[in-house]
């Protein structure tokens, strides 16, 4: 089995476009409108994808505890959320030794806690 999509609310889909596909290099791989609501598909290289349903106030993002997204370079990506998204850093970019990969933990333009992961090999 694989995970086709989360579905995820986001109240500005401009902001969520401009950080997950400028900031994080995903791509819009579809969108459509149904009752009233927009909802706009990212992908990366696998088959899954991130559903973002535009709706006007977005709940505690209860339910998710966080996205995890593959960074080429975590430190470059965290200084840049910071300076063009002012994004609040969680957890500064640190190397996880037993697993040889570099962690951040930030979050995205609407709360969600997203972990950037970078491949040390």
């Amino acid at each position: 089995m694989d995970v086709l999509h989360t579905a995820i609310e986001v109240s500005d889909l401009d902001s969520t476009r401009a950080f997950y596909e400028d900031l994080l290099g995903l791509e819009r791989s579809r969108e459509y409108e149904k009752d009233g609501v927009k909802n706009y598909y990212v992908t990366g290289a696998g088959p899954g994808e991130l559903q973002f349903r535009v709706v006007e106030s977005v709940p505690d993002p209860a339910g998710i505890e966080h996205i995890a997204i593959v960074a080429d370079d975590v430190d470059a990506t965290v200084e840049e959320a910071v300076s063009a998204f002012g994004v609040t850093v969680e957890q500064e970019p640190r190397t996880l030794e037993r697993v040889n990969r570099r962690l951040a933990i930030l979050t995205d333009p609407d709360g969600y806690e997203i972990h950037l992961i970078e491949d040390l090999d």
